[in-house]
């Protein structure tokens, strides 16, 4: 015979764990911990907690790792896809265990970039924001432009070049303020000077800007010229060869004072000096040659070179990191190959690539 009594079910007595030792210590204390790990760890860090997730989606937490010196290197890879009318950006991931090469294919992160430069005029301008991975709009240039140049230089961008400059000869030149986020106009070299404005006017589709020691250098196929944010005045430097510049490729770094670039030839090239009347003083790295197509950053204190060897431009890339030793009293700069990867990426095809290295 079945009884009909219930057992009453006993309630399970909830153990709490012990408070860890990061809930009893202040938000100052546990960012100044956070800020030391690597951001790569971060994603899976913010799971841990409420609190872990807002303190790491901070801004307070990369302030304070620009302020210990604990800022590493992001390296992007932007292709341009078949019948995409903007660029697909991929993050290149270190591999574990500080090994010195960088993880196959990397992290795929795709973003929109302001169709300037890829497609068609523009002047819409997006924001990426590598400590996050989003992106966001931005004032509009006064002027839609493709192909234009642009430069860094104390916190404000200057962009130039990409529009006719015969219809826009007053904004030809347009600077972004990133702590006001205003666009301004800004006079090019010889706005006064009828000759330098034709000069620059049969030069207004090919040029060459560099930025070095807080000056803006501007190079045509015949003159360069100078510009110091400072006072805000532009000053001739020197007659230059049609080989400084056809001989150029708009891909440079820099990286302690020093500023690197490739040539078309497949040439490294390194500057820490600039004299009064010429310019910036480039040089050759001694013991190496690379091919053309070639994507240029720094990472780690060497040189990543990036090159396209497949004539069909399949989903593969060729990287190379390089280190450097200074020889015969600082007058001479020899590379060496450390080692050598193929990147994949999950694509069938792209167009043309380039990439870029961000502090965070």
């Amino acid at each position: 015979m079945i009884s009909g009594r219930v057992e009453p079910t006993k309630k399970k007595k909830t153990v709490r764990e012990p408070p860890s030792m990061f809930s009893s210590l202040p938000d100052e204390i546990v960012e100044n911990i956070l800020a030391r790990v690597s951001r790569w760890k971060y994603p899976s860090l913010s799971l841990v907690s409420k609190r872990f997730h807002t303190l790491l989606s901070s801004k307070e937490i990369y302030k304070i790792r620009s302020q210990i010196e604990a800022t590493e290197t992001c390296i992007y890879v932007l292709l341009k896809l078949p019948d995409h009318p903007s660029a697909s950006c991929f993050s290149l991931r270190p591999k574990p265990n500080n090994q010195n090469r960088t993880k196959r294919g990397g992290r795929k992160n795709r973003f929109k970039r302001n169709s300037s430069g890829f497609s068609e005029p523009s002047s819409s301008v997006r924001i990426f924001d590598c400590r996050s991975h989003t992106s966001r709009d931005a004032p509009n240039m006064t002027v839609a432009r493709e192909d234009a140049s642009t430069v860094l230089v104390d916190e404000k961008i200057y962009v130039m070049g990409g529009c006719d400059i015969d219809k826009y000869n007053a904004n030809w030149i347009e600077v972004f303020d990133l702590k006001t986020q205003s666009w301004t106009s800004l006079p090019g070299p010889g706005a006064d000077d009828v000759e330098l404005r034709n000069h620059l006017r049969k030069y207004s589709e090919y040029f060459k800007v560099n930025e070095f020691k807080g000056k803006l250098y501007l190079a045509t196929d015949e003159k360069e010229f100078s510009y110091e944010p400072n006072n805000g005045t532009w000053k001739f430097v020197r007659e230059t060869s049609s080989s400084a510049i056809t001989d150029s490729m708009e891909v440079s770094c820099d990286m302690r004072n020093v500023i690197y670039s490739c040539t078309d030839s497949g040439y490294l090239m390194w500057s820490a000096s600039e004299t009064e009347n010429e310019g910036i003083e480039w040089r050759e790295i001694k013991g190496l040659k690379t091919g053309s197509d070639v994507g240029l950053v720094v990472s780690g204190g060497q040189l990543l070179v990036m090159w396209d060897p497949y004539i069909n431009r399949s989903n593969k890339i060729r990287h190379a990191k390089i280190s450097l030793e200074s020889r015969c009293n600082g007058r001479e700069l020899w590379g060496k190959v450390e080692c050598v990867d193929v990147l994949t990426f999950p694509v069938e095809s792209y167009e043309w690539f380039g990439c870029v290295a961000a502090s965070v």
